[in-house]
């Protein structure tokens, strides 16, 4: 592996990694499991504000929207879509939350 995308790899994975600690126990003990969301270009972090919004498709109901790289969320259990939207480029994922643990969700906006 070239020092170049090792670099990358690293740069994701600490990401991850400090979006997860970001995350109290007892939030995601209470409400099921959580997402971590991260965006990239290059296959690196984003490292740039990205519009992001998170529904609940049972009933298509909005639960985050906010202008980040990555966002860590508590969620209920459940299936949900996360759309992050970069300079009129948009991508979406739908995942599901368990009654505990972490979803990690990474969006290649390029």
């Amino acid at each position: 592996m070239c020092v170049k995308a090792a670099v990358r790899h690293w740069m994701l994975v600490s990401c991850l990694a400090i979006g997860f600690l970001a995350v109290p126990a007892q939030a995601v003990e209470s409400s099921g499991g959580s997402v971590n969301l991260v965006a990239t270009l290059k296959d690196g972090p984003a490292m740039r504000p990205v519009d992001w919004k998170v529904y609940r498709i049972d009933n298509n109901s909005v639960i985050k929207s906010t202008r980040s790289h990555s966002l860590n969320l508590p969620l209920s259990p459940g299936t949900y879509k996360a759309v992050a939207t970069l300079n009129d480029v948009s991508r979406n994922r739908t995942f599901t939350v368990n009654n505990s643990g972490q979803v990690n969700i990474v969006i290649a906006m390029d």
